[in-house]
């Protein structure tokens, strides 16, 4: 195994600083390393390509041992340049520890995770889970939030479909919120035709909670009549809540997507919210194919990038992982991008067609080749 690898004459983006030059990279024992004196066991030619901080899938479910809608992380993650990935409430405080044991400790890919605030996660699509404040085991979600560093926040669900069944509004919202600001944790909430308005959602969010499925929700959604960007949305970004695209087979649709971004409302993070069936078939197929997507909706490269490696990286306190300095993690993906017309798909079935895409070529974790394209080295 080659220990000490030198990419060279690729476009390398760092997205700490926001810049993109091209430049070589160098890595040793699983650490950036300085050019200066450096010989390599290992080239790596990525000219014609775009060298980044391995990607950050922010919101995926790969409990795959407990629930059937998740796939396997470092199947799904490393061969589209993911490096980490969080786990958005798959597991909650009655199976948390499996997931720890079964995923988090064995996998290659960086697995963190939100804790569902439901006992039971998210066990099966053909139920909702039980969200009601009563039914929730505080003493072990208190413990579990202490105890493992790898959780990141609590898990959340709005909508009519899951809280309707319970006969609840928005009293779990508020009773999560209270119960993160005890343990000093960030809520991350799936909202897709709630039963309340989307603004009243947004309003109990505090700064740093997410706001995920911005683009969802075929009847109550973040759009006014009018058809623009509603205020209390607005307001919410201005106070610092996060909005997180996160795609999904469900939960992305062009006709509330296409009037927000046309009204300055782009994403502040991309992610895939991946299922079994979702994973490489329309809408979702990949997360560098959802990237993709915002180049043709007119993101720069560089955001677009930055929506899937520094916003969430910060959002987690772990700015080092998406370091292209000098010893920090040797964790890097090789993409290039190819201008052909590609179709892009939402839940509804509706059709766009996109003039690039990003094509992952080679992923290294830990300064560890992980993945490479057949053809690429």
């Amino acid at each position: 195994m080659a220990d000490k690898i030198l990419i060279k004459n690729g476009m390398v983006y760092d997205p700490i600083r926001h810049e993109m030059k091209k430049r070589n990279i160098a890595l040793a024992h699983r650490k950036i390393c300085t050019l200066e004196g450096f010989t390599p066991d290992m080239e790596i030619d990525a000219e014609g390509c775009y060298v980044t901080p391995g990607l950050i899938d922010f919101h995926l479910h790969c409990f795959t041992a407990a629930s059937d809608g998740t796939c396997d992380a470092d199947t799904f993650c490393l061969p589209n340049g993911v490096t980490t990935c969080i786990d958005a409430g798959t597991a909650g405080s009655a199976n948390f520890r499996a997931l720890y044991t079964d995923v988090i400790a064995r996998s290659t890919t960086r697995v963190l995770a939100l804790l569902h605030v439901a006992p039971e996660g998210l066990t099966s699509g053909r139920h909702a889970e039980n969200q009601t404040p009563a039914d929730w085991d505080l003493e072990k979600i208190e413990h579990f939030c202490r105890t493992y560093p790898e959780i990141v926040g609590l898990k959340i669900r709005m909508g009519k479909n899951i809280c309707d069944p319970y006969g609840l509004k928005d009293e779990h919202l508020k009773a999560g919120i209270q119960l993160a600001e005890k343990l000093g944790k960030r809520v991350v909430v799936h909202v897709n035709d709630p039963n309340v308005p989307t603004e009243q959602i947004a309003a109990e969010l505090r700064p740093g909670d997410v706001f995920c499925h911005m683009y969802a929700g075929k009847d109550e959604n973040i759009l006014s009549e009018e058809g623009s960007v509603r205020a209390g949305i607005r307001e919410a970004r201005q106070r610092g809540v996060f909005f997180d695209a996160c795609n999904g087979r469900g939960n992305f649709l062009f006709q509330v997507a296409e009037p927000a971004i046309r009204d300055g409302f782009l994403p502040d993070i991309i992610s895939s919210d991946n299922s079994p069936v979702g994973n490489y078939r329309h809408p979702l197929i990949s997360l560098p194919r959802l990237l993709s997507k915002y180049l043709m909706f007119g993101m720069p490269l560089e955001d677009v990038f930055d929506a899937a490696t520094i916003t969430p990286a910060r959002w987690l306190g772990m700015e080092s992982l998406v370091s292209m300095d000098p010893d920090t993690a040797a964790d890097i993906a090789i993409f290039r991008l190819d201008h052909k017309d590609i179709v892009h798909k939402d839940w509804s079935g509706a059709e766009r067609v996109g003039h690039e895409v990003l094509i992952p070529e080679l992923t290294i974790r830990d300064g560890v080749i992980v993945y490479a394209q057949s053809d690429f080295l």
